[in-house]
């Protein structure tokens, strides 16, 4: 704790103001791979009550030593945060026939209900099915313990596995952190991130009064978002245009141990990007940090004016080979030489907060059902009463569309494109479809003809060689 009281004090000479928040983005503990059940919960134990010392040590050094401005620290579960003798007492291992394989591989890696229990091991080369999902679902009972003792009468981790999710708004800072639990499938056999669209859904409601009141929203998970071919262990991106939608332009998350600015993430059909800030390790030691990389942290200084919120990244780092005390310097972002990195994002209040709200929910229990289901054209009907007349619909309808082949119904739903997106889309479909009489119509359209994109410009002369 002594390198960050030399910290506090360098901060003022940095020009930095003074710490308002604390976010901590998983991987409390390192976690046990005991096979003996009580020696693993009290190894785990013992490092949250480690933890805890630490972060309330950190907590009274820069927020306050009162419980209550614990408020201010924010903190969400990372993959070390699973406790492995619980999940591995939920399996048994499945004796099978040498014919049976190929349909217990196609149970793995389908995403439909029958999938849900089968996991594969790489070390013993043998299939396992959960058979106790009621212990399986106290994977993060030592973590949730951990939890609300250190929250204690301020908030309280979720238990629905599928509902993990919780928004703080703090109004003095006009921030709102979305916070969520992207370990909701992982276990020791399957270490891929996921986010439950049920625990977004949970926080329609708040996201809108939140980007309603002017509030910068930041999501806040463990996992990363891309990886190399050879790994597996980051985030489904899939949920992350419903992120968007939902007004997270950015968020903050762990896991590779790499401080600063990794990815963005766009919404091709509204523009907006997702901004991906990465926490470095501050408390790891040299098992936990990549190559040629140290102990870092983050500082975030955040400037709200009236329609847009200025965020500089700063990174910092250790500048001992690992030293039991670190000696924090600057340091530089993700693989780059830079120090610091300025992001904008729009704040963009709105107005019919109760209408926004219903027709965002509506959206979202149909997206659950079309995930269910696979129903995709069932879905775009339901989206379709709702009214193509809102340009969220009309957003929603669109990307459902895309995830099939049906180009006809593009051509016949976005046939008066309202912007670039819509066009590229109907473009694209009457292309594959030869619809020579669409394409002829839709070059005359002015959303086309007066268009710089590159990309329906390199449409046009496509759609050109087809009608000769």
């Amino acid at each position: 704790m002594s390198s960050f009281q030399i910290e506090k004090a360098r901060y003022a000479e940095m020009g930095l103001p003074p710490v308002q928040l604390i976010v901590v983005s998983g991987d409390i503990v390192d976690g046990s791979k005991e096979k003996d059940s009580f020696v693993a919960k009290q190894k785990i134990e013992q490092q949250y009550e480690t933890a805890t010392k630490f972060l309330s040590d950190l907590c009274k050094l820069f927020i306050g030593p009162k419980q209550e401005d614990r408020a201010r620290v924010v903190i969400v579960p990372g993959n070390h945060d699973v406790s492995q003798y619980v999940s591995e007492h939920s399996m048994e291992q499945i004796e099978h026939d040498d014919n049976e394989i190929e349909k217990l591989a196609d149970a793995l890696w389908s995403d439909k209900e029958e999938g849900a229990d089968i996991r594969w091991s790489w070390k013993t080369l043998h299939f396992y099915r959960i058979v106790d999902r009621k212990t399986y679902n106290k994977r993060f009972d030592d973590f949730i313990s951990f939890y609300n003792s250190f929250f204690s009468g301020i908030r309280e981790f979720p238990q629905d596995p599928e509902r993990q999710s919780y928004l703080i708004d703090i109004p003095d800072l006009n921030i709102a952190l979305a916070c969520f639990n992207s370990c909701y499938q992982l276990d020791h056999l399957r270490l891929s991130g996921y986010i439950s669209p049920r625990s977004l859904s949970a926080l329609t409601s708040d996201l809108i009064k939140a980007k309603n009141n002017g509030r910068l929203i930041v999501g806040v998970w463990h996992h990363h978002t891309r990886g190399l071919p050879n790994q597996s262990n980051y985030l489904d991106y899939s949920i992350l245009d419903n992120m968007v939608q939902n007004g997270i332009f950015v968020a903050l998350h762990g896991h590779q141990h790499i401080s600063g600015m990794i990815n963005e993430h766009k919404d091709v059909s509204s523009d907006a990007i997702l901004h991906l800030i990465s926490a470095g390790t501050v408390y790891g030691n040299k098992r936990d940090i990549p190559p040629a990389k140290s102990r870092q942290y983050n500082i975030l200084v955040i400037e709200t004016k009236s329609e847009k919120c200025e965020i500089e990244l700063y990174s910092r780092e250790d500048a001992t080979a690992l030293n039991e005390m670190p000696a924090w310097d600057r340091g530089t972002i993700g693989r780059s030489l830079k120090t610091s990195y300025r992001i904008t994002i729009p704040l963009t209040p709105r107005q019919d907060v109760e209408e926004e709200e219903k027709l965002q929910n509506d959206i979202n229990q149909i997206n659950l059902q079309i995930e269910k289901t696979g129903n995709i054209e069932g879905g775009i009907d339901q989206l379709i009463v709702l009214g193509m007349e809102k340009p969220l619909i009309r957003k929603f309808v669109l990307e459902m569309l895309q995830r099939t082949d049906n180009h006809i119904r593009m051509i016949q739903l976005f046939s008066d494109p309202q912007n670039t997106t819509e066009a590229m889309a109907v473009f694209e479909s009457s292309i594959r479809n030869k619809d020579r009489a669409t394409l002829k119509r839709m070059m005359n359209l002015d959303i086309v003809r007066t268009s710089t994109d590159a990309s329906m410009k390199s449409m046009v002369a496509e759609a050109k060689l087809l009608m000769i």
